[in-house]
């Protein structure tokens, strides 16, 4: 029942459609005829206005009730397939993933391997400045040593020019009164010789 209304309604529709091209055209006609074009008139003439109408009517759909006028379009939502990511998508995130990985972990074990490494060669280098400054602790000692037994020497080398310095004072004064010894040497020497003369000499007055 509502279908055949609709196909009445349209059929309706055309007619009136047909009747006012009609009227239009006569009524173009007679303005051309004039010269003086209106297109003012002609979009508040009631018969385009009943023209317009028709075409809604006639592009309305086929049914007992017509749509509301001021119907919002929805959106068509996108579908699932084209919102899904493809399947390499996810392995090759999947494999940059596990690289990654793999080279921060090969890059923590280098890391190690280094700091290792470090340690041992920070070890001998405690060890070697250790000992070099052992042997540097071993040198001021010994420099020490040194210049105690140094200064000892030359205390000794002191004491042995004060001795000579004062046995030579004494050669010299002994040498002063070396001369007053010769001449009491002599006198006494001179002495024993007149003695003996004198014994000479009275021996043979004995009988």
């Amino acid at each position: 029942m509502c279908g055949q209304i609709g196909t009445l309604g349209t059929m309706e529709a055309e007619e009136i459609y047909m009747n006012q091209e009609a009227r239009m055209q006569a009524a173009a006609s007679k303005d051309k005829q004039r010269g003086t074009p209106d297109n003012k008139k002609d979009v508040h003439d009631p018969d385009y206005e009943n023209i317009t109408l028709a075409f809604r009517n006639r592009d309305q759909p086929k049914g007992c009730h017509a749509s509301p006028k001021n119907k919002v379009p929805t959106r068509s939502r996108p579908s699932s397939d084209s919102a899904q990511v493809p399947h390499w998508l996810h392995r090759a995130i999947m494999s940059l993933y596990i690289l990654l990985a793999l080279f921060c972990i090969i890059l923590l074990a280098y890391v190690l391997v280094k700091n290792s490494e470090m340690s041992q060669e920070l070890l001998v280098l405690k060890k070697e400045l250790s000992n070099v400054s052992n042997s540097t602790q071993e040198c001021q000692e010994e420099q020490k040593q040194g210049w105690n037994n140094v200064k000892k020497s030359i205390s000794e080398t002191k004491k042995l020019i004060d001795t000579v310095n004062s046995n030579v004072q004494n050669y010299h004064k002994k040498v002063g009164t070396l001369p007053a010894d010769i001449g009491q040497i002599k006198t006494q020497l001179d002495k024993i010789s007149e003695k003996l003369q004198n014994l000479q000499t009275q021996k043979p007055a004995a009988p």
